[in-house]
């Protein structure tokens, strides 16, 4: 019996539909502006192609910091669709790669749970969940596809032993490695309830069968560690998460690098879906468990606990891994229903579903054309500095705060820091701990005029909430004068 045969088709055809679009046709309805890294991206897949790989920086003041361009094939392809179509091949990108998880997500939670009505519903809570605030001009985007493909590959491999899906692990780890090596490792670590659950179990009447070829999933884990050394950084690209994560100065300057605040909504929903797979595991599948389902479910509920960069990881496969114990879920459709729905009546609403997607979707990407996404205020304000600037006479040497260095490099300038933050680690740069020393600035732990004549700033470009003890030192110096304020933006010259 073939795996089509063995799928529940208790899901009206159009029902399926409605509900496996529904995520992508509202996606359609929204702008997608710039992400504030992109503005780094931007000018390091410029670089690339026209100088070929860096190994000191080109964007920041600090010429001598070593670099690791760990996702350098992101930041050509953004350059690429950016200067070829503007914000439309940025859009083009986003929205290839968001239909890539809509239809991954669906494809396996099916090959887990064989039944249409728990993968469509699950896929698509998956989808809406995911598009905002996660599908942004950043990396992450490709990791999510090359994971959830990933997945669906081992996931094939436990249920069927046959070596050839184990085959595209080591693709994947090359296509990772220079797409976004800092999670490269996950691709390896995704593996581990898979090979647990290839190890069988028997424990008195306790006894679990294994699920696939431990010696298999070995054997691709030591491939496509092997194949990592092919990018242009080698080795270090290959342990970029193990030397740019879990320090604490960073932790502090990155807001997605702490622990989830369960709080919020996001925060809320992973509590509720741990108890749900609790009561549903114990009270409802009683001794039917699954090793690989569980160690995901628990280790992506871990990783978004400890950092919300973490829950998008958790919303995808902690959702996948709970369709297990949902998989004998049915709920029938009255047959009066079904005979009202007839195949005109599918046609009719397919035609008008596809009509108004095209339609929203075109009037969004012409839209996009005559507007500049991601210029916010702030970035307005930006641009009124950098006219200021512009008019020096002498060489600005610039000092920005973390979240604007980005965009003062995509106008041409060298500031102090940007929002690079692990190549500012002094294990990463092998030249200063300027991460760091930017945290002790902040923190008021490090005497201002130190800073400012270490570098011999004349412009400094602050913000009034993320500045302050910059901002209220500067005010009373009288070597600073203040030459700009607006909607919480201040910029100081040196006299």
């Amino acid at each position: 019996m073939t795996d089509s045969q063995l799928v529940k088709n208790n899901l009206p055809k159009w029902l399926k539909y409605i509900i496996l679009l529904f995520p992508f046709v509202t996606a359609c309805f929204q702008l997608r502006s710039l992400d504030n890294d992109f503005y780094f991206l931007y000018p390091t897949g410029e670089y690339i192609l026209k100088n070929g790989f860096p190994h000191t920086d080109f964007l920041s003041m600090h010429s001598d910091m070593k670099i690791v361009l760990q996702q350098w094939l992101s930041t050509v392809i953004f350059y690429l669709a950016y200067s070829r179509l503007g914000m439309i091949g940025l859009s083009i990108v986003l929205y290839i790669c968001f239909a890539a998880i809509c239809v991954l997500s669906y494809k396996t939670i099916l090959l887990i749970t064989k039944n249409e009505q728990v993968s469509a519903v699950l896929s698509a809570v998956i989808d809406i969940l995911l598009f905002n605030p996660f599908i942004v001009t950043r990396p992450q985007i490709f990791t999510y596809v090359i994971l959830l493909l990933e997945i669906w590959l081992l996931e094939k491999h436990a249920q069927t032993k046959k070596y050839k899906y184990l085959a595209g692990i080591p693709l994947l780890s090359v296509a990772l490695v220079n797409l976004h090596a800092s999670m490269w490792a996950m691709l390896f670590v995704f593996m581990l309830p898979f090979i647990a659950g290839a190890v069988p179990v028997k424990i008195r009447s306790f006894k679990l069968e294994a699920n696939g070829s431990l010696i298999g999933l070995m054997a691709a884990l030591a491939a496509g560690a092997a194949v990592g050394f092919l990018n242009p950084y080698g080795l270090e690209n290959m342990i970029y998460l193990t030397s740019s994560y879990g320090q604490n100065k960073l932790s502090e300057t990155i807001a997605e690098m702490r622990p989830a605040d369960l709080s919020t909504h996001y925060g809320k929903m992973m509590i509720i879906l741990a108890i749900l797979l609790g009561v549903i595991g114990f009270f409802v599948k009683g001794k039917k468990f699954s090793v690989r389902y569980f160690c995901l479910f628990m280790g992506t509920l871990m990783l978004g606990l400890l950092h919300r960069k973490g829950i998008s990881y958790f919303f995808i496969f902690g959702i996948i891994s709970f369709s297990y114990v949902l998989k004998d879920v049915e709920v029938k459709f009255p047959e009066k229903l079904k005979s009202m729905i007839t195949k005109r009546v599918e046609v009719f609403a397919a035609v008008i579903l596809i009509l108004v997607t095209a339609g929203v979707s075109a009037y969004n990407l012409i839209k996009s054309i005559d507007e500049a996404p991601g210029k916010t205020a702030h970035y307005d304000r930006l641009d009124e500095v950098i006219e200021i600037m512009n008019k020096s006479a002498e060489p600005v040497v610039l000092y920005t705060n973390f979240n604007d260095g980005q965009y003062l490099e995509y106008n041409g300038f060298h500031p102090y820091i940007d929002g690079r933050a692990e190549l500012y680690l002094w294990q990463n740069n092998e030249d200063y701990e300027y991460i760091g020393e930017y945290y002790d600035l902040r923190s008021a732990h490090m005497y201002y005029r130190d800073f400012t004549d270490r570098y011999m700033f004349n412009y400094l470009i602050l913000g009034e909430s993320s500045d302050r003890y910059l901002l209220e030192s500067l005010m009373h110096d009288e070597d600073f004068e203040l030459a700009y304020e607006e909607g919480g933006v201040l910029l100081f010259v040196r006299k």
